[in-house]
């Protein structure tokens, strides 16, 4: 049976991460599902193109309700923003040929030559303070998602001279979201010998809705290899900062759970007793917490839209469609069914 979603535009640019990434393991001879990291590739993949974007889903979704025979569960999955995406087979097979290509069709362009210098430089010879310098300033001018991968990994590790790392360091947080799917990317495996404290601080400052869960994920994951204990005492430290409103009760779901180590519970301990973390009280909570919980209350009208216009009702439909697009006018999901009411 055809995939519905053949051919399919996920509008990926060619210095992505996930195509750079998918290149190495062609390479390597290891693009295929059998391979874990070919797997974890596309998984995070349809994660950050798909699953995060709403104007794709709800291309993927006009599509969906234009067939003849509409795939009814996979549609459901699809207009959930609340729903993985990375389970459905009519997703994967659509996004996995559609990177492939753009691999290929990517092949033939060629590559930023100060960018390329500017990285050998820097890579090869950190040591070498006033040119580190230059490349650091030559990568920090030119706002690309390979630039922003290249700084981002040279502040993960202590290679730099300090001011020069916070100097790359302030160049990164300039340039975000574009090293976001590099950092989350290399961290979710926990491989990484040393904690890579600059990526946390990253995500504070940046203010990252899932600053804190990182966070907490990091101190469950090594909390029992006392190698790690130093770093993850300075880590916690971080979640002071955080502005998501609900640090507090996540940090006390983790610090409660049965499931959660000693090891990791004395360190969280720790910090409940030095620290005060920051509360976002009434209805003044800072994006993009803010932001999140609006697209959430939005996508349940939506949804609630999206089952009477199903049932034969499209009137109703239309006046709970007109309503949800005075609140937000250009939501996604909304202008698609509209357009088709």
């Amino acid at each position: 049976m055809k995939n519905p979603l053949d051919n399919f535009d996920y509008r990926v640019q060619c210095d992505d991460f996930f195509v750079y990434e998918l290149g190495r393991l062609v390479e390597e001879d290891r693009a295929s599902f059998d391979d874990e990291e070919f797997r974890r590739l596309v998984d995070a993949g349809i994660h950050e193109h798909v699953e995060r974007r709403l104007d794709i889903r709800a291309e993927i979704a006009a599509r969906l309700r234009k067939l003849r025979s509409m795939p009814v569960r996979v549609l459901q999955f699809v207009e959930d923003i609340e729903a993985p995406l990375r389970d459905v087979p009519t997703i994967i097979q659509s996004y996995t040929a559609y990177l492939i290509r753009t691999l290929e069709q990517c092949a033939d362009e060629k590559p930023d030559e100060k960018i390329e210098a500017a990285a050998d430089l820097l890579l090869e010879s950190p040591e070498d303070g006033s040119a580190a310098e230059r490349a650091i300033e030559t990568l920090g001018s030119i706002q690309s998602a390979i630039s922003a991968r290249v700084l981002a990994h040279v502040i993960s590790e202590p290679i730099l001279e300090e001011d020069l790392e916070v100097k790359a360091y302030t160049y990164v947080r300039a340039m975000w979201p574009l090293p976001r799917p590099y950092i989350f990317y290399s961290l979710k495996p926990h491989a990484h010998e040393d904690i890579p404290f600059r990526w946390f601080q990253l995500l504070i400052d940046c203010r990252e809705a899932s600053a804190v869960d990182r966070i907490l994920e990091e101190v469950l994951a090594h909390a029992k290899h006392p190698d790690y204990r130093e770093d993850l005492l300075a880590l916690v430290e971080l979640l002071a900062e955080a502005q998501d409103p609900q640090t507090e009760e996540k940090l006390l779901k983790v610090f409660n759970s049965e499931e959660t180590s000693r090891a990791a519970c004395e360190i969280l301990e720790g910090f409940l007793k030095r620290k005060q973390t920051k509360t976002q009280k009434g209805t003044n909570i800072a994006d993009p917490w803010a932001s999140l919980e609006r697209l959430y209350k939005a996508n349940k009208k939506y949804l609630a839209a999206a089952r009477l216009f199903e049932s034969g009702d499209k009137a109703a439909a239309n006046r709970k469609l007109d309503e949800l697009l005075r609140e937000q006018p250009d939501y996604p999901f909304a202008l698609m069914l509209k357009a088709l009411t």
